[in-house]
């Protein structure tokens, strides 16, 4: 690991209800960067002029003796103050100013906004014990501590605010936004998972707010903000061409035949969806969408859709059908398929929060195995068998994720779902939750934008930064990734992964697995070691 990406002071510790739970789920599963003490241009600019030092001297136009020019030492004039006349050769050092909205001299304010999962467990939702409110949040607020502990950044400590919505009532959301901008006035927002992109706008566009999204932002979002808004896994709409792509290099379905579209009447998605079909129509092939509401918050009424899509598909005679829904919303839609005994190819698409996770999957139908999924997102079991050992990076998230959560008691399995804590096996062991990826990359990519965004950082200096990072990733696109000048978000690859079903009493196998699973639960496994590196 380079210099850039060591810590400092040492260890440094997704609208609706159909969305949400997935990614914060899944995405419960999000570190720190490198130093550099590099301003940014817009930070260099004339500072040293604005600040120089004058001098009083003026020009006789009579002669000076050579013994003026060249005063004794007693004749010297004593060193003047900082600031007053006399001109010294040192740097200036830059003076800490209140540069932006939530920035004072000595502080930068940041929002990290969290489901709030009460909503959830009080209707009957299984969440495991780690998932709390305070283990959301402060998934991101044992790094900031970490850094105030080490004396903050070119100066200035951190302070965090809390920000909660509700799953089940989408306008929290926009009240989460209200909050953030307009009672607290925060320089950057953090969201690891979960939140609507339907309310990105309010913070990017509506109030020039920064946002960090650890998750999927669509790309007309992305574009509409290139220097607020910053995710890290790839939007819908590149996600869908690059399923399309894989689709026509392996497919033996014969130009002419019917692919089956299943999308939600979420903007982000359909516009993912068009771009599939686009691609798909383009290259000779019939399509047949169909849509789904899962704005309205009736879970039932969406899933009920989505199971009556089934019989539509067989109608139309489809050979593959491309699903863009999460998994709170197709429950149904899998048993259907079962029922119905389909022959038609299902090929997820992970345009939305969470879709192929590890936490997704222990909570998928099990009528969905032998689905496959075109993703970002990374997982530890093999495709030959066996399991993967951490890569530096992830080792280090691994050890911070511990120091930062000792309810985890010194223990964190590979691949097993977030926010499990002693999950118990058919052989008698016990499993504890996998560490949070997501964060871990976001704070990364955060500590090198604020080392590298001037000592005064603004709005502006802060994009800059960021679109200049590269780096490691844990848990996805193949261990890396990189922003650039018109890339907003950060994965680089993505490839294809199987549904694999395990029941609980599923025992290990030879090779430590459960039926290929790293944990016994249902996973995701890749169908080769082979990523796509995106297009």
């Amino acid at each position: 690991m380079t210099d850039e990406h060591k810590f400092i002071g040492g260890t440094m510790t997704k609208f609706i209800k159909n969305l949400i739970v997935v990614a914060l789920l899944s995405g419960l599963t999000f570190a720190c960067g490198g130093t550099s003490d590099e301003q940014s241009p817009a930070q260099n600019t004339s500072n040293n002029e604005s600040e120089a030092i004058e001098t009083d001297a003026t020009t006789s136009e009579e002669s000076v003796t050579e013994e003026q020019q060249e005063p004794s030492d007693a004749e010297r004039p004593e060193p003047q103050p900082s600031g007053q006349d006399e001109t010294t050769d040192e740097s200036v050092v830059e003076e800490r100013i209140a540069s932006d909205i939530g920035i004072t001299e000595d502080t930068i304010t940041i929002a990290v906004i969290i489901a709030d999962l009460k909503g959830l467990r009080d209707i009957g939702f299984p969440l495991p014990d780690g998932l709390t409110n305070e283990a959301l949040s402060g998934r991101i607020g044992a790094y900031l501590d970490d850094w105030n502990a080490a004396g903050g950044i070119n100066g200035r400590t951190f302070e965090m605010v809390e920000i909660t919505w509700n799953p089940l009532d989408t306008s929290t959301m926009e009240n989460a936004c209200i909050e953030a901008t307009l009672d607290n006035e925060v320089f950057l927002v953090i969201n690891a998972s979960g939140f609507n992109p339907a309310f990105l706008p309010c913070l990017t566009e509506d109030n020039d707010t920064t946002v960090l999204l650890g998750d999927k932002a669509p790309q007309y979002l992305l574009d509409a903000a290139p220097n607020r808004l910053f995710g890290f896994f790839p939007p819908g709409e590149v996600a869908a061409v690059q399923a399309g792509r894989l689709f026509l290099d392996e497919t033996d379905i014969p130009t002419g035949s019917k692919l089956g579209i299943l999308e939600p009447n979420n903007p982000g998605v359909q516009a993912a969806s068009a771009s599939l079909r686009d691609l798909l129509e383009d290259n000779g092939y019939q399509t047949v969408t169909v849509t789904i509401d899962n704005t309205s918050g009736d879970n039932a009424a969406a899933n009920a859709q989505a199971a009556a899509s089934v019989a539509q598909f067989n109608a139309e005679n489809v050979s593959e059908v491309f699903v863009l829904l999460n998994f709170l919303v197709t429950d149904a839609f899998w048993g259907e398929v079962e029922f119905l005994d389909v022959s038609w190819n299902r090929t997820i698409v992970d345009v939305g929060p969470g879709m192929c996770s590890q936490f997704s999957a222990s909570r998928t139908n099990p009528a969905a195995e032998g689905s496959t999924c075109v993703t970002s997102t990374g997982a530890y079991s093999l495709p030959e068998g066996g399991l993967r050992d951490d890569n530096t990076f992830e080792a280090q998230c691994r050890d911070e994720w511990l120091d930062h959560f000792p309810v985890f008691e010194g223990k964190s399995d590979r691949g097993t779902p977030s926010g499990e804590v002693n999950l118990e096996t058919a052989d008698g062991d016990l499993l504890s939750s996998d560490f949070s990826f997501a964060d871990c990359n976001i704070v990364y990519a955060l500590k090198h934008a604020f080392d590298n965004a001037g000592v005064n950082p603004t709005r502006d200096s802060f994009a800059a930064a960021m679109k200049t990072y590269k780096g490691p990733a844990a848990q996805m696109s193949n261990g890396e990734g990189a922003f650039g000048p018109d890339k907003n978000y950060f994965a680089t690859q993505m490839w294809k992964m199987e549904f694999r079903i395990v029941s609980s009493d599923t025992k290990r196998s030879s090779d430590g697995l459960f039926n290929g699973c790293p944990a016994p639960t249902n996973c995701w496994i890749p169908v080769s070691g082979s990523w796509l590196r995106i297009e």
